[in-house]
């Protein structure tokens, strides 16, 4: 017997027998007390808590992955479609491990013609989210789509999915304005506006697209898929929502008149060989609605949805054949002469002329020999309306001297320049109106050469040059004005928000920006300047307009460019005596703007009425 032994037992003799039943006793509570707390335990986790573990078990091995929703569509006035998505097919990639796509990615891109690197980029971009479906290319050609389902053994986590990608009926056609769709970029996600976002979504990128981007995106869906514990999908698929297209967006833009207006630019910068650019604005006169709004050159957004090389769209780009940027709203030009009529209803308010006075016009103005009028010798004697009807600049030399700048920059931002008209799209140019003020500041930051204005430049001012800049949307919006008795209503494209049953969700009522509140009689006799224009065989437009059946109130500009050609400008407003419409058209040095803008304002005019008169509008064209 072991000497250990023998002590254990010597102790045990030695306890009483009452000792060893409390032991014994106090051993058994213990055993039951760990027993009942892990009875406790498991009634928790399995009844109490027994959902919350489900969910979380579930979650563990369930993903959910989403199914894309329809956008919305972009309609016209007249219900015809602008934008919308098209069925096709797009190839995406579930990551299996890395010597599966090692074999798999390069055969995939030999495929489909991308670069490699491209799609391992991609690929990477979704590392630990594998049980997201990796898009890699959309739309894919019928060929494309043959060659991969025959090689789908030898394509391990290549799947081809038919899905909406976004479709533009009229290719390039008010492209600018329309904008286009792409993939959200990482910048973007961290976005407020895109909080709810997640990387591979397509979202609006530019123009009304990206502006009524929460109106046109769905609300996607999505089914579940079963992954392993390394987040790989197993290719079990569980129940999922079907996804809720996006609603509809019917502008006030008219499709017919959009290609009379951008067809009547074209033919301008073809005949004018050094003009970069063009856009003309057409508003309803009553409401402000965007009947046309075209700058050119634009770009086909369905070579951007179907993919096109960083080479190429570089090449377009620097070639000139492809511009995103939207002049119409963006673009900042001298007015030039065009911005007589706000001197005029300027001079007409403040009392510096009154409509009868005539001033001499010798070719130059007495007080700055150096300032001299685009007709040699001059015009002679000329009062208000015939000043506007041949564009006198010594009239308006002589104007600018009595008025001042800063008296000019009151009228003109009562007509909203200098300030953004409210348009629904983004990025749109303030513009600048000259002042006092103004210039001070430009001084102080080394943008202009003195602090004060001197004497040529307070009647260059009034000429619509030295420093004056606006968009053509705030022209045609000072034309609006003008037309609606001093009336200035904000411009807007869409008209109403339809769900995907044509049920209207929202209509824009029409809303006053504000109002110029000077009396009729000097917008009449503004008015009546600018019908001589066209209608009398001394206005500048006469020849564009002279055989017109409606009466057209207008005026032309040529605005001088330090950087180059002129500037060509038309801006005006039809019928004379009940306006329907007002419009601005600039061609980008393209030189007169009676010989190459106002042609444009008479197609515009000419479509317009056309369609009016075919829909039984207009019974009889007026007479003169």
């Amino acid at each position: 017997m072991s000497p250990t032994r023998d002590i254990f037992e010597e102790r045990a003799q030695n306890l009483s027998q009452g000792e060893l039943k409390k032991r014994k006793r106090t051993f058994t509570c213990i055993i039951a007390a760990v027993f009942v707390i892990l009875a406790a335990q498991l009634f928790n986790l399995q009844v109490i808590q027994g959902e919350r573990y489900r969910k979380l078990s579930q979650e563990n091995y369930l993903r959910i992955t989403p199914i894309p929703a329809p956008r919305g569509d972009i309609l016209d006035r007249n219900g015809k479609t602008l934008v919308t998505s098209r069925p096709a097919f797009s190839v995406f990639y579930w990551y299996l491990d890395k010597e599966k796509a090692e074999s798999t990615l390069p055969r995939l891109a030999g495929i489909l013609g991308l670069d490699l690197g491209e799609i391992q980029k991609k690929v990477q971009q979704y590392s630990g989210r594998y049980f997201e479906p990796i898009p890699i290319a959309k739309d894919i050609t019928p060929e494309q789509y043959t060659t991969i389902v025959e090689d789908a053994p030898n394509l391990p986590g290549v799947f081809i999915e038919p899905q909406p990608i976004r479709y533009y009926p009229e290719g390039e056609l008010a492209s600018p304005v329309l904008g286009y769709v792409g993939e959200i970029t990482d910048s973007q996600l961290k976005s407020e506006r895109y909080k709810d976002y997640k990387m591979g979504d397509i979202i609006g990128q530019q123009g009304l697209e990206s502006y009524y981007e929460d109106v046109l995106r769905g609300k996607d869906g999505g089914y579940q898929v079963e992954v392993d514990y390394r987040g790989r999908p197993t290719g079990n698929v569980g129940p999922g929502i079907d996804p809720e297209p996006g609603k509809n967006v019917v502008l006030e833009l008219d499709v017919d008149l959009q290609k009379a207006a951008e067809e009547a630019l074209v033919k301008a910068l073809k005949t004018s060989p050094k003009a970069k650019g063009a856009a003309a604005v057409v508003l309803d006169v009553k409401t402000g609605g965007v009947l046309v709004m075209a700058s050119l050159p634009g770009f086909d957004p369905n070579k951007l949805i179907t993919g096109i090389t960083q080479s190429e769209l570089n090449q377009k780009i620097q070639s000139g054949q492809w511009r995103f940027a939207n002049l119409a709203t963006t673009g900042l030009y001298p007015p030039g002469s065009s911005f007589k009529i706000i001197t005029a209803i300027a001079a007409l308010a403040e009392g510096k002329v009154d409509p009868k006075e005539k001033i001499f016009d010798p070719g130059y103005h007495p007080m700055a020999p150096t300032l001299v009028c685009h007709k040699r010798g001059g015009h002679g004697y000329v009062d208000l309306e015939e000043a506007l009807a041949v564009s006198c600049n010594v009239y308006f030399y002589e104007m600018g001297r009595r008025l001042g700048v800063d008296t000019l920059a009151k009228y003109a931002k009562l007509l909203g320049l200098g300030e953004k008209t409210g348009i629904d799209l983004y990025g749109e140019n303030y513009g600048t109106v000259p002042s006092t003020e103004w210039k001070k500041k430009a001084y102080s930051e080394n943008r202009v050469a003195q602090p004060e204005f001197l004497l040529s430049e307070h009647m260059m001012a009034a000429m619509g040059q030295v420093f004056h800049m606006d968009t053509p949307i705030q022209m045609a919006s000072v034309v609006q004005a003008i037309a609606n008795d001093g009336v200035r209503m904000k411009p807007r494209l869409a008209r109403k928000i339809v769900d995907s049953q044509g049920n209207t969700v929202k209509e824009f009522a029409p809303e006053v920006s504000g109002t110029l509140g000077v009396s009729p009689d000097i917008l009449e006799t503004v008015k009546r300047g600018m019908l001589r224009v066209t209608s009398d065989k001394i206005g500048t437009a006469y020849w564009a307009f002279y055989d017109f059946p409606v009466k057209v109130a207008g005026k032309t500009g040529t605005a001088q460019n330090p950087l180059g050609e002129d500037h060509a400008w038309f801006v005006g407003f039809a019928p004379y005596d009940k306006p329907e419409i007002a419009l601005a058209v600039v061609v980008d040095q393209g030189g007169s703007g009676s010989a190459v803008a106002a042609p444009v304002a008479r197609a515009i005019f000419e479509a317009y009425f056309l369609s009016k008169s075919s829909q039984g509008g207009v019974s009889s064209p007026e007479g003169r």
